[in-house]
C-alpha cells in the first residue's frame, strides 16, 4: 500500500467515523460494517449546523501554502524529444512562469479545484513489484453524480474495496469485500459519508502532482486541438519524501533510490496524464517499484449510471404531511423489509425512538410515522398502509427527519429537509441538499 493510499484509508476511517457520530449515525466504519445498530442518541442541547450538507474537499484538503519565488530568473529548458517548446502555448497553467516550473503547490491546487467542480473522469492504478494486480481508484463527477471506486491489489494487507455513490436524490456506499451496502434517499447520513468520501478522494492524487521537483520538457497538442504542457522529474521535492498528511510519498522505513515522473497539463491547470515511478529501498533491505498513473478524461452532466448495486437495499421515499405532523414513508423498489425489523425515526440531530411493523413492508407499501410528546418525551408511533387520524398531541417533525433501518448486510434511509418558519424556500433546500 502506497503511503498516500495508507493516509487516506486512516482519514477515511477516522474522519468517517466521527462523520457518522455526528450525524446521529452507525459509528462503523465503511472498511468494518454499515450496520446501524447501537447508533447513539445525542444529546438534546445539541444544535444542528445552518447547512447539513458538508463540502468535504474543503475540509479533507490542506489549504495550499505559496512557495517562495526562486531569486534566479526561471530560463525555459529545451524541449525533450518530439515536444514543441514551452513558447508555444497561448498560455501557462499557475504555478508556471517565464517556461519554467516556479510554485508546484499552486499548479497542485489548481489541478485539484477542476477535478471537483465535475465534468471529469479520473482513472488510477497504483502497481506494486511486489505484489500481483494493480490498485485501481477512480473518482468521477459529471455535475450531476459523483461515484468512487477504490480497489487495492492483491496481497495488500487490510486491502479496501469500496465504491461510492449519490446523485441529487440518492446516495449509497458499498463495502465490497464485506457485502455490505447503505442506501439513503434525501438528506441522510448515508448521503453525507458519501460525500465526505468523494471528497476525500481528490487528496490522494493531488499528492503525486505535487510530490515531484518537476522542470518543463516541452509542450504538445492533441488531435482533438487541446495544449498541454508537458513536464518531467527525476527527484522528489525534499518535503514531499516524507512529508507529512498526504504530501509524502514514501514511509518512514523507506528510502526512495530513483524517481521517474511526467504529466501533462492543459493551461488552466487540469493535469491530464500523471506516471509516477518510484524506486524504494526499506531499511530491512528490500527493494520494489511503485508505479502511480492517472487520466483524468472530460464527461458531460449525466452520463454517469446510476449502479445496480443500489437496488440490494430496500429503497424508501419520505415526504411529509399533516402541517408536518406526519412522515409518509414509500417502500419504492429492493427487498422486502421483514416484519419486526427495528426502524429508527431521527428529527434533525435527535433520534425519536423506534418503531417497527408487525408485518413484511413490500414495494408498493407506505409507512405512517408520527409522534406525540415534546423534546425527549416524544414517542413515534406506526402505521402501515393505513393513513391515521392524528391524536391531538401529535408534534411536528422539524429539520432533517428520516426513517432508517438495517437488516443482514444491507441498511436504508430515507429522509427529507422540512424547511423552518425562518423562510428557508425549496430552493435554498435544494441547494443544500446537493451541496452546491
Amino acid at each position: 500500500m502506497t503511503r498516500p493510499l495508507r493516509l487516506f484509508n486512516e482519514r477515511l476511517s477516522h474522519g468517517y467515523e466521527s462523520h457518522r457520530r455526528d450525524a446521529g449515525g452507525s459509528t462503523a466504519t465503511p472498511a468494518e460494517t454499515l450496520e446501524s445498530d447501537g447508533k447513539p442518541t445525542p444529546t438534546p442541547t445539541e444544535t444542528p449546523t445552518p447547512d447539513e450538507t458538508p463540502t468535504p474537499w474543503l475540509t479533507a484538503t490542506e489549504t495550499p501554502t505559496a512557495e517562495p519565488t526562486a531569486t534566479a530568473t526561471p530560463t525555459e529548458s529545451t524541449p525533450v524529444g518530439d515536444l514543441e517548446p514551452v513558447s508555444a502555448m497561448s498560455s501557462l497553467p499557475p504555478g508556471v512562469e517565464d517556461g519554467a516550473v516556479t510554485n508546484v503547490t499552486a499548479l497542485a491546487a489548481a489541478n485539484q479545484d477542476l477535478l471537483t467542480a465535475g465534468g471529469h473522469d479520473l482513472d488510477m492504478s497504483i502497481e506494486n513489484s511486489t505484489r500481483e494486480g494493480a490498485g485501481r481508484f477512480r473518482v468521477a463527477n459529471d455535475t450531476e453524480a459523483s461515484i468512487v471506486r477504490l480497489t487495492e491489489g492483491d496481497g495488500a494487507a487490510g486491502a479496501t474495496d469500496l465504491s461510492t455513490y449519490f446523485d441529487g436524490e440518492e446516495a449509497g456506499i458499498r463495502n465490497r469485500t464485506s457485502g455490505e451496502v447503505a442506501y439513503g434517499h434525501g438528506p441522510t447520513n448515508t448521503r453525507r459519508g458519501a460525500r465526505f468520501i468523494s471528497g476525500l478522494a481528490y487528496v490522494l492524487p493531488r499528492a503525486y502532482v505535487s510530490a515531484p521537483a518537476w522542470e518543463t520538457a516541452g509542450s504538445r497538442t492533441t488531435d482533438s486541438g487541446e495544449e498541454r504542457l508537458v513536464l518531467h522529474a527525476d527527484a522528489l521535492r525534499p518535503e514531499s519524501e516524507r512529508g507529512s498528511d498526504f504530501g509524502g510519498v514514501s514511509g518512514t522505513d523507506e528510502e526512495v533510490q530513483s524517481v521517474d515522473a511526467r504529466l501533462e497539463v492543459t493551461p488552466d491547470g487540469l493535469v491530464r496524464t500523471l506516471t509516477v515511478s518510484l524506486d524504494l529501498e526499506r531499511t530491512d533491505g528490500e527493494t520494489y517499484t511503485q508505479t502511480v498513473s492517472y487520466t483524468a478524461e472530460d464527461i458531460e452532466a449525466g452520463s454517469l449510471d446510476r449502479p445496480t448495486w443500489l437496488s440490494k437495499a430496500p429503497q424508501l421515499q419520505a415526504s411529509t404531511d399533516s402541517d408536518d405532523r406526519l412522515l409518509v414513508v414509500e417502500h419504492t423498489g429492493g427487498p422486502t423489509i421483514e416484519a419486526g425489523t427495528n426502524l429508527t425515526v431521527g428529527g434533525g440531530f435527535r433520534s425519536v425512538g423506534n418503531v417497527s411493523a408487525d408485518r413484511p413492508i413490500s414495494e408498493g407499501d407506505t409507512l405512517y410515522v408520527y409522534a406525540t410528546g415534546e423534546g425527549v418525551e416524544r414517542t413515534p408511533a406506526l402505521s402501515v398502509n393505513e393513513r391515521p387520524t392524528l391524536p391531538e398531541n401529535a408534534t411536528a417533525f422539524s429539520g432533517r427527519t428520516q426513517l432508517s433501518g438495517s437488516q443482514g448486510d444491507y441498511e436504508f434511509e430515507a429522509g427529507v429537509e422540512i424547511a423552518s418558519e425562518s423562510g428557508d424556500t425549496a430552493a435554498s433546500l435544494r441547494s443544500r441538499l446537493l451541496g452546491r
